[in-house]
């Protein structure tokens, strides 16, 4: 036989497997992808939408995928893992069960996965294979096959068709036997926090260095992970162990654990107290900031508002960058000044929270404060000021609005404006408009621009009396204002429209 046959001779089962493989896949994976490729790459969760969407389709596949593999038993074991998965998902329970059984022997994270889903199965009959056949893998599956596929078998804890019993006391028990230690070790850094999670709960209860094991959860990036070592530290760690682990834990990510770490140091009035207190006051954290600073007011010391001032003014302790941000929370009027020097020496990110300090400290945006904030558009500085009182308003006379287009405000400024007018009562907002007598060309213009900027949000609801309705249109009608004819006539016309 000639080498050419001998090579389509060999690739033939794969070949007749793929044919059925690709059609089934066509409607989920783009074009020229090689579809067994992409399945075997596709990570749990979308293995579960997978599984999920061919249900929905109700549309049951003959068994013509599972007799194929029977026929193929030489093609590769990825191809053969890839039918098992879809045969396992087919809208008929006896394909599913028949590929179920055929799983056992071609143990690999793919039929593992398939094994776990059908667990979950809406058939009786097919949920008790699963079962078995999940155990019967788990005996012959490589680590990192177990390890791949076991973010499954956690979802399935929010499944509505599986077995509490099994799942708990069989499946999830497993991980507790000495066989699956070098499993249960390798789902403690998984990449999934939920895998990692219900790894902990487990490793927590049987690990034979439960100090060591709870050093590396409460550093875990996930704050749940995190919070289940503290939980299990407060609950069983001896006292020495709680006061050291509890200073570790004032470095966790999760700011929720520094935040109870520190309130366990202060129950147990742990040595050095004082200093962990004061490093709080500089956390990263709001919400474990105002806990440091309330702990400072109970004990009588310094209190945080004054750390934060020195910090700024000293650069002591290389955390001016939290102390600013502490102190847009709490500043008071004695610290304007400060913030409005620091305002240009910073970036914007830290600008924000001058701006914020500033305008807590004067209990609203005043005209001053409005112009530097224009200056810094963003959405930070918009909220601030929509949410602002409006001192602004008083401050802001016919005089000061028409110097805005030369006395220093950029045009970005100067379009920020004509985004907070619109916020004055409309006719508060109109007075405005008509008591500004523009002298400068420059003036000229800009008086146009707000004039038309009023027009833009004329046509919205605000009440308007008979007598002041009457007043307006006498002052437009006798020419006792700076507008231009056409503007006039727009306006008078919006009046009486309302």
């Amino acid at each position: 036989m000639e080498a050419r046959d001998v090579m389509s001779h060999l690739e033939a089962p794969e070949a007749a497997l793929r044919v059925m493989i690709d059609p089934i896949l066509k409607a989920v994976v783009e074009e020229g992808a090689d579809r067994v490729c992409w399945l075997q790459a596709l990570p749990p969760r979308g293995l579960f939408d997978l599984d999920e969407r061919r249900r929905s389709w109700w549309a049951p596949n003959d068994d013509g995928l599972l007799a194929c593999l029977q026929a193929c038993p030489d093609a590769p074991v990825e191809v053969q893992a890839v039918a098992l998965f879809l045969a396992g998902s087919d809208g008929n329970g006896h394909t599913r069960e028949a590929a179920l059984r055929k799983m056992r022997s071609v143990p690999g994270h793919l039929t593992l996965s398939c094994a776990l889903l059908r667990c979950n199965d809406w058939v009786v009959e097919v949920r008790v294979v699963a079962q078995e056949v999940v155990m019967s893998l788990l005996g012959k599956c490589s680590v990192q096959h177990v390890l791949a596929a076991w973010p499954i078998a956690v979802r399935l804890r929010d499944a509505q068709r599986v077995q509490r019993d099994w799942l708990e006391g069989t499946l999830f028990a497993w991980l507790s036997s000495p066989s699956a230690q070098v499993v249960l070790e390798g789902l403690l850094g998984h990449t999934d926090a939920r895998t990692r999670l219900a790894a902990y709960a487990i490793a927590l209860e049987i690990h034979p260095d439960q100090a060591k094991l709870r050093a590396h959860a409460l550093l875990d990036s996930d704050p749940h992970v995190s919070h289940l070592a503290l939980e299990h530290l407060l609950k069983h760690g001896e006292p020495a162990q709680v006061e050291a682990q509890c200073v570790l834990a004032l470095s966790a990510p999760s700011s929720r654990v520094r935040g109870a770490a520190l309130r366990a140091l202060v129950e147990r009035e742990a040595p050095g107290l004082d200093a962990y207190i004061d490093a709080a006051v500089f956390d990263g954290s709001r919400s474990v900031r105002r806990l440091a600073a309330w702990l400072l007011q109970q004990r009588q010391a310094t209190p945080a508002i004054q750390l934060w001032r020195d910090e700024l003014k000293h650069r002591t302790r290389g955390r001016w960058r939290e102390a600013l941000e502490a102190l847009g929370d709490h500043a008071e009027a004695g610290d304007v000044h400060e913030l409005r020097t620091l305002l240009p020496q910073v970036s914007a990110r830290h600008q924000r929270n001058c701006l914020r300090g500033w305008l807590r400290a004067e209990g609203g945006a005043s005209l001053a404060f409005l112009r530097v904030a224009l200056e810094a558009p963003g959405r930070t500085v918009n909220q601030l000021l929509a949410g602002a009182t409006a001192l602004w308003a008083t401050e802001l006379d016919p005089a000061r609005l028409l110097a805005f287009c030369h006395d220093g405000p950029s045009p970005v400024a100067q379009s920020g404006l004509l985004g907070q007018l619109p916020m004055l009562p409309l006719w508060q907002h109109l007075d405005l408009l008509l008591d500004a007598v523009p002298q400068r060309p420059d003036e000229r213009a800009w008086h146009l621009q707000l004039v038309e900027n009023w027009l833009r949000v004329s046509r919205r609801y605000s009440p308007l009396g008979a007598a002041r309705r009457q007043a307006l249109v006498s002052r437009l009608e006798e020419g006792r204002h700076a507008l231009a004819d056409p503007a006039a006539a727009q306006v008078l016309a919006a009046i009486r429209q309302t």
